[in-house]
């Protein structure tokens, strides 16, 4: 089973890294690439309903998106993108993992202030943790609307269906979030979100979880589309077995390309 999803995986990769050659053909209006590295500190990364027993960790993320987008009509755009992302931890290094995924969309502009999204998205998950390596897939549909020409809205929701080698991480999940951003000046953006998630697992005891998560960040150009992030989110975690409501803080501070 490992050596599968190892090669899944692989595949995966290469699929990704041929997707930015194939994007850059003229059959496409427009390259989609980013990379970026960020550092995140959790004080509770294990969940404990007790103060005196949290624990934090730190963990490094590198990530890279490419893709390309096409116009069918004057308001209509096709994406195609692979996303893959590899996370590194300095305690629990259980966690460790390598994502990879495709995600295929239409964006549509509905007038001057609303636009709107929708994608469906596949990914492969290889844990140093084995019981945790999985195939996912889902969609995501977003509502925009450009207020002014420097404060946003959105809304999100997402749908992701998990399944994972151990029935103990496999998984129904549905978000809702609402986000918006504000344009200090051409180099800076301030960011203001919440987000709202549940999860269903597929073990005998039927175990859920939901997640409320309060986030604000901002991002600086620091050289022409290189940005420096800093964010924090605040975690109000429980489920359906009695006692295990915990709070998380996350602490994030990063570098972004963005073509």
């Amino acid at each position: 089973m490992q050596s599968n999803r190892v090669l899944n995986l692989a595949m995966c990769m290469v699929v990704v890294l041929l997707s930015g050659l194939v994007f850059t053909s003229k059959a496409w209006s427009g390259l989609i690439l980013d990379a970026g590295v960020k550092g995140i500190y959790e004080d509770n990364i294990n969940g404990s309903p007790s103060d005196a027993d949290k624990k934090g960790d730190f963990y490094t993320v590198l990530s890279a998106s490419v893709g390309g987008y096409t116009k069918a009509t004057d308001t209509t755009y096709l994406f195609l993108r692979g996303d893959a992302a590899n996370y590194l931890y300095s305690k629990y290094d259980d966690l460790n993992a390598t994502i990879a995924g495709i995600s295929a969309g239409v964006y549509k502009e509905l007038g001057d202030v609303l636009s709107a999204q929708i994608a469906l998205k596949g990914k492969i998950k290889d844990f140093k943790g084995g019981p945790r390596d999985s195939n996912a897939y889902g969609g995501t549909f977003e509502l925009k609307q450009q207020i002014t020409r420097k404060f946003w809205i959105k809304e999100g929701y997402e749908y992701e269906k998990n399944d994972a080698d151990s029935n103990l991480f496999s998984y129904k999940g549905h978000s809702v979030g609402i986000w918006s951003g504000y344009m200090i000046n051409p180099q800076t953006m301030l960011n203001l979100g919440y987000s709202y998630l549940t999860r269903k697992y597929e073990d005998a005891s039927n175990f859920r979880t939901k997640s409320h998560t309060v986030s604000v960040g901002a991002a600086r150009e620091i050289i022409k589309k290189v940005y420096v992030n800093i964010g924090y989110d605040r975690q109000f975690n429980d489920s359906n077995v009695p006692d295990t409501d915990y709070k998380n803080n996350i602490y994030t501070i990063g570098v972004t390309y963005s073509f």
